[in-house]
């Protein structure tokens, strides 16, 4: 339907613009939209579009920060077996990655475990503390996951193990026992950044191990934030702040890796000289992420691990095949769940969405639950029935956290656990009805209509002869792009159609020749051909896009990425 949604433009001030492009030197588009997100001084605009890794927080803020590292530097140097446990998802192993080379680098023996999706189920796992008892493991690290594992950590403590957690997830109303727990979102902690990433984290506990043992800060970085923008872009974090910071150095990194395994990945996704949070979200991070869901993700920890030439291409190219599956089934469930809430759900009455289903598989019905989130911005729960016992992932929207939700379920959950926007869940089969209308009863008090109603906020209102390729290059600047500073989008009113068609394979895209006076532009929206049944040619309308340069065969021209379009329509007065 065109024009579906509300559009929310940001106002400009260009007096501002022009102020902030004369002092830093910028073009005052990519002042106005800054300034459309808050950024309202020369000195917060300057900090941003410079990340220094001088402005990094202290580790020493961090909670069990000390303890934790004079545990690490004990088992250094008494040469102890350490086990590294990570999680299965791009943030999980890259931390784990991480953790495992810094580690074996100061002479300890590291050893790693990465759970099974299927056979471990989320979290610390008790078979890996089981064998690391047997094995006379006396310090186990658990990174991007144990905040919430009360049981595993109080078997580890008994069977004479240390235990640091590392993770970044919501803790439930008891950390464990006995252990150190490094979360900035503990109650308790005064670092001021929430929203690290995992690995961001291990990170910041290998940069005070190498504080506390006089090591170089500028080496670590070199040699790990590759594996740091990794894991930060994937796991869609905020990327402002310190993982701003982390991601902007760690993609200028990626290209020039010394790690083999990674390297052999970006050859596989045709990565060369350049690498941007794109490529990463799009490329890199769904191939590591496929073998957690579709497979065992160890082997992707190994590969990022391995400094065996020919075992990283075998396991790069396992991955990439590992993903072409994963996207055949994944399209599969999507179409089967779009059915499921076509013909069995009242979506005026029920502002979340939960389906299950036994024939589903459990690695990819995230995915699924963020699809569905995408199409409908509601939460999304997306389940699979296992006998009695039914197993899933939950995402949601700003303004609903879904792991307090799910705490408020508690009673009727086996398993649950996650963060405010994505959690995972185990629910008995038969609780099913009663917590779909639970956790129902739950949105419908917080979450309003406009909450659920498709929203797509502007940075600017343009006119197009401001659009030109100098503005494209400059609009970099704002790189890495992604959750928290999302890629610009501008609002161009009454554009002509001069020419409309459907392109691309099985005519997907829509393509767009329009114009306003004398300027001329050329637009694509990818996936936006249905659009094309109501735009007539020499009609006007708006259009709502992203400045790009296009390469194609060495020649360099300037389009108008679509995000939207709908009928033209006057500007509001002001």
């Amino acid at each position: 339907m065109p024009g579906q949604g509300q559009w929310l433009v940001a106002p400009r001030n260009q007096e501002f613009e022009q102020d902030i492009a004369l002092a830093l030197g910028i073009h005052p588009l990519v002042a106005a939209v800054l300034y459309a997100r808050g950024f309202t001084t020369e000195e917060q605009i300057s900090d941003f579009l410079q990340p220094s890794v001088d402005k990094l927080i202290s580790p020493d803020m961090l909670p069990d920060i000390g303890p934790a590292v004079e545990r690490i530097v004990e088992a250094v140097h008494r040469r102890e077996p350490v086990l590294v446990h990570g999680d299965y998802d791009a943030d999980g192993i890259s931390s784990a990655a991480l953790l495992t080379r810094f580690i074996s680098t100061l002479g300890a023996d590291v050893s790693y475990y990465i759970p099974h999706r299927i056979n471990d189920h989320y979290g610390l796992s008790s078979l890996a503390v089981e064998q690391a008892a047997q094995s006379g493991i006396k310090l186990i690290i658990a990174v991007d996951c144990g905040v919430s594992a009360i049981e595993p950590i109080a078997a580890a403590r008994a069977a004479g193990a240390d235990v640091i957690v590392v993770d970044h997830h919501e803790p439930g109303p008891h950390l464990p026992e006995g252990a150190w727990v490094i979360d900035p979102k503990r109650a308790d902690s005064q670092y001021p950044e929430r929203d690290l990433a995992s690995v961001g984290l291990s990170f910041k506990l290998a940069s005070a191990v190498c504080e506390r043992l006089g090591l170089s800060q500028q080496s670590l970085q070199r040699a790990f934030l590759d594996l740091v923008a990794l894991g930060t872009i994937a796991d869609m974090v905020p990327l402002v702040g310190e993982n701003r910071i982390l991601a902007a150095h760690g993609l200028k990194l990626l290209p020039h890796t010394r790690k083999v395994g990674l390297r052999a990945l970006l050859e596989v996704c045709q990565l060369n000289s350049t690498v941007t949070a794109s490529d990463v979200a799009y490329r890199l991070a769904p191939r590591i992420n496929a073998v957690g869901r579709m497979a065992d993700a160890t082997e992707a920890l190994e590969l990022l691990l391995t400094d065996d030439e020919e075992m990283a291409q075998r396991r790069a190219l396992r991955l990439d095949s590992i993903n072409r599956e994963r996207q055949q089934k994944q399209n599969g469930i999507y179409y089967e769940a779009l059915r499921q809430v076509d013909e069995e759900m009242d979506l005026a009455h029920h502002p979340v969405i939960v389906l299950s289903s036994p024939d589903w598989h459990l690695g990819v019905v995230g995915i699924v639950a963020a699809k569905l989130l995408e199409k409908y911005h509601r939460p999304a729960i997306v389940l699979v029935e296992e006998g009695d016992q039914a197993r899933g992932s939950a995402r949601s929207i700003e303004g609903f956290d879904i792991a307090a939700a799910l705490e408020d379920c508690s009673d009727i959950l086996a398993r649950y656990g996650g963060h405010a926007r994505a959690a995972g869940l185990t629910i008995e089969t038969a609780n099913l009805d009663e917590f779909r209308e639970r956790i129902n009863i739950l949105a419908a008090q917080s979450i309003s209509p406009e909450d659920i109603s498709l929203q797509v906020r502007i940075d600017a209102e343009v006119e197009l002869y401001e659009i030109d390729a100098e503005l494209a290059k400059s609009l970099l600047l704002l790189e890495p792009c992604g959750q928290a500073n999302p890629e610009p989008l501008f609002l161009a009113r009454a554009v002509e159609v001069l020419d409309c068609q459907s392109v691309g394979h099985s005519n997907q895209h829509l393509k767009i020749f329009g114009a306003t006076d004398s300027s001329p532009v050329e637009c694509i929206g990818f996936g936006m051909s249905r659009e094309a049944a109501w735009i007539q040619r020499g009609s006007p309308i708006d259009i709502c896009f992203t400045p790009e340069i296009d390469e194609y065969q060495g020649r360099q021209k300037l389009q108008l990425r679509l995000e939207a379009v709908r009928p033209a329509t006057p500007a509001p007065r002001s």
